[in-house]
């Protein structure tokens, strides 16, 4: 290959090419989050993942991978990015470890869980969320629109003024008792890991107020979780009896956030209007009119969450970019230690079961079941 041909273009390289070629993990970073294709090829059929391998830069292999590139994807010289790896090195381990687990997948949809989709929210978060089925014939479900934060389809006026914010003036990492936001919350709950205690009230979850972008902290500061958004990794399946579903792919310690409740933020009035109430969580605000989040149209991963008689999850009320108390956003955290393949859940509550008890029992299949066919 000649110089003069790499930087002349006809290499067909884009830019997701060049930032792999010189290893700038945060180039990559901003391609990947604007959506840049993965899976570009140029003149010789390398991907961004062959070049990032072949110059040994890990940092962007491993963005790569968890984006789903294809480790067995060969170029015109019929390499994959692992061959083309210095063996022995970081990178090869990373892309050997990930081959590994690519066949191991294969074989399993072979044994009859099909993959539906790479990823449902269409690269909108930051891991992705793969789709499978291994009970019937049902499609990955396309009836809604996937959005990583709510959203309103009418005026709300909710008050997002910034000189309204109460904020701190830290200098530290948020932890210290003087932080305004963590007295808001009664403390600052969340430990260095960004998770919650194992004293964190399940049944009567304190409201949580993050610092926010009128605070004098840093952006890395202990006191930001949920808005950080989705960081664990989970998998929307077709369960055998109780539709979609949401499972853990790896081990979820307890406290950790899980991912946010979101869809169309609708007063009480609209919704009673509205046919289906299947996706509707109520905001539970104490101040002014009710108002609740309808996930049927427009939501995330959230919106096929089951209800569980033993949840391993709780539902906590957290206020990050504004503190308008009618709006809080929903977050949901692990109530207990979750394992790999275990399907999440929340107590949908007895007022949801009052209703619904009418049309179908629960199919949770604990041995505490509350509202089976036979407690009904």
């Amino acid at each position: 290959m000649l110089i003069t041909d790499l930087f002349t273009g006809q290499e067909e390289n884009i830019c997701l090419h060049w930032a792999a070629l010189s290893g700038c993990d945060d180039i990559v970073q901003a391609l990947l989050e604007s959506l840049c294709d993965l899976n570009a090829v140029n003149i010789h059929g390398d991907t961004p993942l062959h070049i990032a391998a072949r110059e040994n830069h890990l940092e962007c292999v491993m963005l790569f991978l968890s984006r789903g590139a294809d480790v067995t994807k060969r170029n015109k010289e019929a390499d994959t990015a692992l061959e083309l790896s210095i063996c022995g090195s970081k990178v090869w381990i990373a892309l050997s470890t990930n081959k590994k687990l690519t066949e191991a997948r294969r074989g399993r949809d072979c044994q009859g869980e099909r993959l539906l989709s790479r990823d449902i929210s269409r690269g909108y978060e930051a891991v992705s969320i793969t789709c499978v089925n291994g009970v019937d014939s049902e499609p990955c479900p396309d009836n809604f629109k996937y959005i990583p934060d709510s959203c309103v389809t009418s005026p709300l006026n909710i008050d997002k003024d910034i000189t309204h914010l109460q904020h701190c003036s830290c200098t530290d990492d948020c932890s210290s008792s003087t932080c305004m936001c963590g007295q808001l919350s009664l403390r600052c709950w969340y430990d260095s890991e960004g998770r919650l205690p194992l004293d964190f009230c399940h049944w009567e979850p304190p409201v949580l107020f993050e610092c926010n972008h009128a605070c004098s902290c840093w952006r890395t500061c202990r006191n930001r979780v949920v808005q950080n958004g989705l960081r664990v990794r989970l998998q929307l399946f077709r369960t055998e009896n109780m539709g979609w579903g949401v499972r853990a792919t790896h081990d979820i310690p307890q406290g950790t956030f899980i991912c946010e409740y979101v869809g169309e933020i609708i007063t009480d009035s609209e919704a009673d209007k509205r046919d289906n109430d299947s996706f509707l969580f109520t905001l539970d605000n104490k101040v002014g009119e009710v108002h609740c989040i309808d996930a049927r149209l427009f939501g995330n991963i959230g919106r096929f969450i089951n209800h569980l008689c033993e949840p391993n999850m709780m539902a906590v009320r957290v206020f990050t970019m504004h503190q308008d108390l009618r709006f809080p956003r929903i977050a949901f955290f692990s109530s207990r230690p979750i394992n790999a393949g275990d399907q999440i859940g929340i107590d949908y509550g007895d007022s949801y079961w009052r209703v619904k008890t009418k049309c179908f029992s629960c199919q949770c299949g604990s041995v505490k079941c509350r509202y089976s066919a036979a407690n009904t």
